[in-house]
């Protein structure tokens, strides 16, 4: 009997010590986390608190990333895919947004938060912040929602547990001869740590006119401390730190001969690994599908140039274009080396260092009724498991 009681006055004080539980509970993905506030109301106390959630997002922040996988252009069917681990399994997910958020448009991705523009009315007035983990959001207005050019969305958990927004916003003087226009901009952040928009950088002008452009239509990606956007024939960055504005040159194709590829397409700007890259496909007449993969080189004098890092071939039976491609993280710095990618359907897993690949989900074969979007709108969004706060 006296064993039995000193066994419960140890697990009460195991389950009553949050210094403890906080110790141990931070060692476990979020996933596990968030099961254990089931247990008991004081530890869904501990685990909601944006304390513990911070402490677990710094701690904890170089989780193998998934993806949420958006195959159907009409109903709202989302599902995971783990590449890695268990890639031919789809599991449901569902979003857990308001009513007014319409979830079949573009979505930014940033180490485990996302970011969705709120397309009720026109011009956008607000977006959402939202952890696919915790299914939390937050809503955050545009301070000028009729001169927003650009937007992106900065969260590194290995640096800090808060996240930031980037706008670019334009005013134009309008004058007599179109091509004497003076176009303004200025950007503005938006910090998470005080829930604030403040003015970093502007008034300022630039040579050329900043307009959206392209399938990302407006969003920047966040590596390594700044933000990247593409804008037509050039690439522009902002870095945080250094409160600077720039722009760079995209990558140099080569050219093909006629005949040679029938048909090509470039894809947006993606980080993985701290290093950005952006890559080119195209296609010959007997389905084989050339991949171009080109990474950004930033020397310490802040010039830049591409280098063409990787170059594979795969081939397929269907008469399409990989719809899109996700690269597959692993750990900060060090070089990108596979990637997930769809050809009509087809979630494939490829390798470029062997040049070998494998079929992970055939969506035409599902059995959950999928309506693949055979024309290129099926998405994919990094998924990494976190716990920050919105």
């Amino acid at each position: 009997m006296d064993s039995k009681k000193k066994y419960v006055d140890r697990w009460s004080r195991l389950i009553w010590n949050n210094d403890l539980l906080t110790e141990i509970f931070v060692l476990l993905p979020p996933k596990s986390v968030t099961r254990c506030k089931l247990v008991c109301k004081q530890w869904l106390s501990l685990i909601s608190s944006h304390e513990f959630c911070h402490l677990h997002t710094l701690r904890c922040p170089n989780l193998r990333p998934s993806f949420i996988l958006d195959p159907d252009v009409i109903n709202d069917k989302y599902f995971i895919i783990d590449p890695v681990m268990n890639g031919e399994k789809l599991i449901p997910y569902t979003f857990c947004v308001p009513e007014h958020i319409i979830l079949k448009v573009m979505k930014i991705s940033c180490n485990g938060l996302m970011l969705i523009p709120s397309f009720r009315d026109y011009p956008i007035e607000s977006f959402l912040v939202y952890n696919p983990t915790t299914r939390l959001s937050r809503n955050v207005s545009a301070t000028n929602a009729n001169s927003v050019v650009a937007f992106a969305l900065a969260f590194d958990p290995s640096k800090s547990p808060h996240y930031k927004l980037v706008f670019i916003t334009a005013t134009t003087l309008f004058c007599t001869n179109p091509h004497d226009q003076i176009h303004t901009y200025q950007i503005e952040v938006y910090e998470s740590e005080i829930h604030a928009w403040k003015l970093r950088l502007g008034p300022f002008t630039f040579p050329k006119q900043l307009s959206q452009c392209g399938e990302c239509w407006g969003a920047g990606v966040y590596c390594n401390g700044s933000i990247y956007w593409e804008m037509c024939d050039n690439i522009v960055y902002y870095d945080i730190a250094q409160n600077e504005f720039k722009t760079f040159s995209m990558p140099h194709y080569q050219s093909y001969k006629a005949g040679e590829f029938i048909s090509g397409s470039i894809s947006c700007l993606q980080e993985a690994n701290g290093r950005l890259y952006k890559s080119r496909y195209l296609r010959r007449d007997d389905s084989i599908l050339s991949i171009e993969v080109f990474e950004l080189e930033m020397n310490d004098d802040r010039s830049s140039s591409w280098l063409l890092r990787y170059e594979g071939t795969i081939s397929h039976h269907e008469p399409s274009l990989a719809f899109q491609l996700r690269f597959i993280k692993g750990s900060y710095d060090t070089e990108m080396c596979s990637a997930v990618f769809n050809i009509y359907g087809k979630i494939i897993a490829y390798s470029f260092l062997d040049s070998s690949y494998k079929l992970l989900v055939d969506m035409n074969r599902h059995p959950i009724p999928i309506s693949f979007g055979r024309h290129g709108s099926s998405k994919m969004y990094e998924f990494v498991e976190c716990l920050a706060v919105v």
